[in-house]
Protein backbone atom coordinates (compact mmCIF):
# COMPACT_ATOMS: atom_id res chain seq x y z
CA UNK A 1 0.00 0.00 0.00
CA UNK A 2 2.73 2.54 0.70
CA UNK A 3 4.47 1.73 -2.84
CA UNK A 4 1.54 1.88 -4.84
CA UNK A 5 0.03 5.35 -3.61
CA UNK A 6 3.43 6.14 -2.52
CA UNK A 7 2.59 7.35 1.29
CA UNK A 8 5.13 6.83 4.01
CA UNK A 9 3.94 4.81 6.73
CA UNK A 10 4.78 2.52 9.81
CA UNK A 11 6.43 -0.39 7.39
CA UNK A 12 8.98 1.91 5.53
CA UNK A 13 9.84 3.47 8.97
CA UNK A 14 10.48 0.17 10.19
CA UNK A 15 12.40 -0.71 7.46
CA UNK A 16 14.91 2.61 7.47
CA UNK A 17 15.31 2.05 11.46
CA UNK A 18 16.50 -1.49 10.55
CA UNK A 19 19.13 -0.03 7.90
CA UNK A 20 20.15 2.85 10.34
CA UNK A 21 20.22 1.04 13.33
CA UNK A 22 17.66 2.99 15.18
CA UNK A 23 17.37 0.45 18.07
CA UNK A 24 14.68 3.00 19.89
CA UNK A 25 12.42 2.95 16.69
CA UNK A 26 13.14 -0.46 16.09
CA UNK A 27 11.26 -1.65 19.75
CA UNK A 28 8.57 0.99 19.50
CA UNK A 29 7.34 -0.24 16.39
CA UNK A 30 7.18 -3.87 17.74
CA UNK A 31 5.65 -3.15 20.72
CA UNK A 32 2.90 -1.24 18.82
CA UNK A 33 2.68 -3.99 16.19
CA UNK A 34 2.75 -6.89 18.73
CA UNK A 35 -0.29 -4.73 20.45
CA UNK A 36 -2.14 -4.21 17.69
CA UNK A 37 -2.11 -7.89 16.90
CA UNK A 38 -3.28 -8.80 20.92
CA UNK A 39 -6.28 -5.88 20.68
CA UNK A 40 -7.03 -7.71 16.97
CA UNK A 41 -6.98 -11.21 18.35
CA UNK A 42 -9.18 -10.24 20.92
CA UNK A 43 -11.62 -8.42 19.31
CA UNK A 44 -11.94 -11.63 16.40
CA UNK A 45 -12.28 -13.72 19.50
CA UNK A 46 -15.44 -11.70 20.94
CA UNK A 47 -16.67 -11.47 17.07
CA UNK A 48 -16.88 -14.99 16.74
CA UNK A 49 -18.42 -15.13 20.57
CA UNK A 50 -21.50 -12.63 19.12
CA UNK A 51 -21.99 -14.21 15.34
CA UNK A 52 -22.26 -17.60 17.18
CA UNK A 53 -23.97 -18.04 20.59
CA UNK A 54 -23.01 -21.85 21.09
CA UNK A 55 -19.40 -20.79 21.65
CA UNK A 56 -18.59 -20.08 25.48
CA UNK A 57 -16.15 -17.81 26.55
CA UNK A 58 -14.67 -19.44 30.04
Amino acid sequence: MEQIFAVPGIGRAFVNSITGRDYTLIMGTTVVLASLIVIMNLVSDIMYKIVDPRITLE
